[in-house]
């Protein structure tokens, strides 16, 4: 058995800049803990806003650290709900989502090897 301490898997993370500009791109604010089944579990860190993206199936995420604003397209329109420490967002598969978090905030994912999608954030 293996036990994680989120906040001590944490503590190492860097924090990803989406909306900086530099000439190299950091992963130290990603960490993949394990795979679970067709899924990966791992904890990020970041601030700004997120592309769009799409997964085949179910995301869990869980706020670690800080808030941040998760925005659906539904078929009545764009969505959002804002999430804190402690919370748990399940993001349906198969509908276009986004972050956006003007500050630090940590998450710890489980999502889809294969099959994602990405676009620019619009």
């Amino acid at each position: 058995m293996t036990i994680f301490n989120l906040p001590k898997e944490a503590a190492d993370l860097s924090l990803i800049d989406i909306g900086k500009k530099t000439e190299t791109v950091s992963t130290n604010g990603l960490k993949m803990l394990f795979p679970f089944g067709t899924h990966d579990v791992g904890l990020l860190r970041f601030k700004g806003s997120t592309p769009w993206e799409e997964h085949p199936n179910d995301e869990f995420l869980l706020v670690v650290e800080g808030e941040t604003s998760l925005t659906l397209r539904t078929e009545q329109g764009e969505v959002s709900s804002t999430a804190r420490k402690g919370d748990v967002l399940v993001v349906p598969g198969k509908t276009w989502h986004r972050q956006d978090a003007p500050v630090s905030v940590t998450l710890m994912f489980i999502t889809n090897h294969e099959g994602n999608r990405h676009h620019a954030a619009s």
